[in-house]
C-alpha cells in the first residue's frame, strides 16, 4: 500500500508540474520596436460623434534606413452627419499594444518607442500638438500619455489630416519563449483604424529601403501576401479596399541587425530634410510592370537559441518544485524504512 503510494506521488510530481513549467514561456512580440499606427480617438465623451466620420482614403508613407524610420500618413476623413464635429485625436508614447498576428492565435504583445519630430496638418494648416494625460483603455494602447491636438470636421465635407513623425527602430526585440532577436524593428498598427466609422474605403502602404538596404536584408514582413515590391528599387506597396482592419491586417517588419553604435540625436537634428524626402516619396507615381509578390520570413521567428537563459530560467522554476519532490520523496522513504524496521 505504500509503496503505491509512494510511487503514484512521485509520477505526479515529476511530470505534472515540469510540464506546467515548461509550457509557461515568456510572452512573444516586439519590444522596443519604432511605429505606432492609425491615429486614435481618445474620448468617452466624444463617443457619440466619432462614429460620424469614416476614414474614405489612407495613405502611409514610409521609409526605412538602418536603426529608423520615417513615416507619413495622409488621411482623408469624411463627416457623414450634418452635424459639424469637434473631438481630439492623437498618438499613445512609448506604449503597448495586445494582438493575435497572422502567424499564431497567442496573444501578442507589441510595444514601442515614442514618436519623434510629430508634425500634424489638418488641410494643409499647422495644429497645436499638446501632451495629455488620458485615460481610456478602449482606445487600445496601455498608456495614459498621448500626444493629442483637435480636429474639426464639417459636415458632409472630406478633412485631410497629414502627419509627418520618425522612429527609432534600432532597440527592437523579438521574443519568442526565453529567446530573443536583436533586429530593426518597424509596425504599422493598421488595426488602430477600426475606432473611426467602417470601413476604410481605400488604403495603400508604400515602403522605401533607404542607405542600401535591400529586399533581402527584410527578416520578416506581415502580412507580405498584401505587398508587391520591386528588388530594383527596394519599394514595397500595398493596397486594400473596404477593409475593418483587424490585427492581420498590421505591417510588421524586421530588418537587418541593430546598429553597435548609433546617435539617433543626429537624425532628429535632420528631420527637415528627411521630411521633405519622404513628402517626394509620398507623390511618386510606380511603373509597376517589375513588381511582384514575395514571400518574406515570419517577423516573430527568433533564430537565436540561448540556451543557457533556457536553463537558468528552467532552474529558477523547477528548482523549489524538485526540492519539495525530494522532501517527499524523503519522507515516503522513511516511513517505508521506519515501518520495515518495526517488522
Amino acid at each position: 500500500m505504500l509503496k503505491s503510494l509512494m510511487y503514484k506521488l512521485i509520477f505526479i510530481i515529476l511530470f505534472s508540474f515540469p510540464i506546467n513549467i515548461l509550457g509557461n514561456a515568456a510572452q512573444p512580440g516586439f519590444w522596443g520596436a519604432g511605429g505606432t499606427g492609425t491615429f486614435s480617438l481618445l474620448y468617452p465623451e466624444d463617443s457619440l460623434q466619432y462614429k460620424q466620420i469614416q476614414m474614405v482614403k489612407e495613405k502611409v508613407s514610409v521609409q526605412l534606413y538602418r536603426g529608423y524610420a520615417v513615416v507619413k500618413g495622409e488621411y482623408w476623413m469624411y463627416n457623414t452627419s450634418l452635424d459639424l464635429v469637434t473631438i481630439k485625436v492623437g498618438y499613445p508614447l512609448n506604449s503597448s499594444f495586445n494582438s493575435e498576428t497572422e502567424f499564431s492565435h497567442n496573444l501578442t504583445e507589441i510595444r514601442f518607442d515614442s514618436l519623434y519630430g510629430l508634425k500634424a496638418y489638418r488641410n494643409g494648416t499647422t495644429v497645436t500638438i499638446l501632451s495629455e494625460a488620458i485615460d481610456n483603455p478602449d482606445a487600445g494602447f496601455v498608456n495614459e500619455n498621448w500626444y493629442v491636438w483637435n480636429n474639426t470636421f464639417a459636415p458632409y465635407d472630406t478633412t485631410l489630416i497629414t502627419v509627418y513623425f520618425i522612429v527609432n527602430t534600432n532597440n527592437a526585440i523579438i521574443r519568442k519563449g526565453y529567446n530573443k532577436d536583436q533586429n530593426n524593428g518597424f509596425i504599422y498598427l493598421l488595426e488602430t483604424g477600426s475606432t473611426w466609422k467602417q470601413p476604410i474605403v481605400e488604403g495603400e502602404i508604400r515602403i522605401k529601403l533607404m542607405d542600401g538596404l535591400s529586399l533581402g536584408d527584410i527578416k520578416g514582413l506581415s502580412p507580405d501576401s498584401l505587398f508587391i515590391s520591386d528588388v530594383k528599387t527596394g519599394i514595397l506597396i500595398a493596397r486594400f479596399q473596404d477593409i475593418s482592419p483587424t490585427a492581420k491586417n498590421n505591417i510588421i517588419i524586421t530588418y537587418t541587425e541593430n546598429l553597435d553604435e548609433f546617435n539617433f540625436q543626429n537624425v532628429l537634428n535632420n528631420q527637415d530634410e528627411l521630411f521633405s524626402k519622404i513628402d517626394r516619396f509620398s507623390f511618386l507615381q510606380f511603373d509597376e510592370s517589375n513588381f511582384v509578390r514575395k514571400q518574406f520570413g515570419d517577423p516573430f521567428e527568433v533564430e537565436s537559441t540561448n540556451l543557457l537563459t533556457s536553463i537558468l530560467m528552467f532552474l529558477l522554476f523547477a528548482s523549489p518544485i524538485f526540492i519539495i519532490a525530494v522532501v517527499i520523496v524523503g519522507i515516503v522513504l522513511l516511513i517505508l524504512i521506519i515501518v520495515k524496521i518495526k517488522r
